[in-house]
C-alpha cells in the first residue's frame, strides 16, 4: 500500500522467447521485435495472470521466472473485495477453453484488469504483437506451429500453471456488498486480552482508509445496480467516493 492508502499496480513483462525474438526477428520477420511477451498484473501483494484460467502467485516468482521489465501502471483505491468481485464476473471468459495464444491470452487479461484498476490498459505494442508477426510472410508460415503451441498451452493449463494457484472465487456477495456478519464473540473463559490501542495518528489513517473503502464499495454496488459494467462502475465509484470525501 502507498502512503495515501492506495494500492500500487504494476505490469510484469516476461520474454517467452528468452531473447531469441530480439536477436532473430529482424532477420526472420523483416522487423525488430523485442520479445514474445507474457504479462502479469501486480496488485494487492500478488501477481495475477491468465494461462488457461485466472491464476495468482507471488510477484516475480511464478514459473515464468524473473520479469524482464516492470512497468508502473498507477494506483487503485478499489478495495480487494471489489477487485475479486470483478474477477468473478470475468472468470467465465478466461478459462482453459477460451484461451487462445494469439487472440485471447495473458496480455488481453492484463489489459482488462489494468483498465479496471487504474482506468488505462497496458501498452498497445504488447497487444498488437500477434498482428505484427502474422502480417509478415514468415509469420504466416509459423501458423501451424503456433496452433500446436496453443494446444500445448491448453494441456499444460489443466492442472494449473507452475507455482501459480487458480483464483478461487469468493462467495458471491449481495448487490449491496454488505459486510459479512461478525464472528460470534468468544466465551468469557476464552476471551483474549484487549489489544493496546494504536497510536492516534495511525488510528486516524486507518479510519480514513476504511471509510474510503466502505464508500467505494457502496458506490460500486449502486452503479452496478443501475446497469453499469464492472469497469465503468469501478471508475465511477472511486470518483464519487473521492468527491464526497473532499466535500466533507
Amino acid at each position: 500500500m502507498t502512503e495515501s492508502g492506495a494500492t500500487k499496480v504494476q505490469l510484469h513483462l516476461y520474454d517467452l522467447s528468452q531473447g531469441m525474438a530480439r536477436a532473430m526477428s529482424a532477420q526472420l520477420l523483416g522487423k525488430q521485435i523485442e520479445g514474445v511477451w507474457h504479462t502479469g498484473i501486480i496488485a494487492f501483494g500478488e501477481e495475477w495472470y491468465f494461462g488457461g484460467g485466472i491464476q495468482r502467485g507471488a510477484p516475480g516468482f511464478t514459473h515464468f521466472g524473473r520479469p524482464l521489465q516492470v512497468l508502473d501502471l498507477g494506483e487503485t483505491h478499489l478495495p480487494r473485495e471489489v477487485f475479486e468481485e470483478f474477477l468473478v464476473d470475468i472468470a467465465p471468459r478466461f478459462t482453459m477453453q477460451t484461451y487462445n495464444l494469439l487472440r485471447h491470452n495473458c496480455n488481453n487479461f492484463s489489459d482488462e484488469v489494468a483498465q479496471f484498476l487504474v482506468g488505462e490498459g497496458i501498452p498497445s505494442h504488447i497487444l498488437s504483437l500477434p498482428d505484427e508477426v502474422l502480417s509478415t510472410p514468415f509469420g504466416q508460415q509459423l501458423m501451424p506451429m503456433l496452433s500446436m503451441m496453443d494446444a500445448q498451452m491448453r494441456t499444460a493449463s489443466e492442472g494449473g500453471l507452475g507455482d501459480g494457484a487458480a483464483f478461487a472465487a469468493p462467495p458471491r456477495r449481495s448487490a449491496n456488498l454488505a459486510p459479512a456478519a461478525p464472528e460470534p464473540a468468544l466465551a468469557p473463559a476464552e476471551a483474549a486480552p484487549p489489544a493496546a490501542p494504536p497510536p492516534p495518528a495511525a488510528a486516524g489513517a486507518e479510519d480514513a482508509k476504511a471509510a474510503l473503502e466502505s464508500a467505494i464499495k457502496a458506490e460500486f454496488a449502486k452503479f452496478v445496480a443501475q446497469g453499469m459494467s464492472p469497469n465503468e462502475a469501478a471508475a465511477a465509484a472511486v470518483r464519487a467516493a473521492r468527491e464526497k470525501a473532499n466535500a466533507a
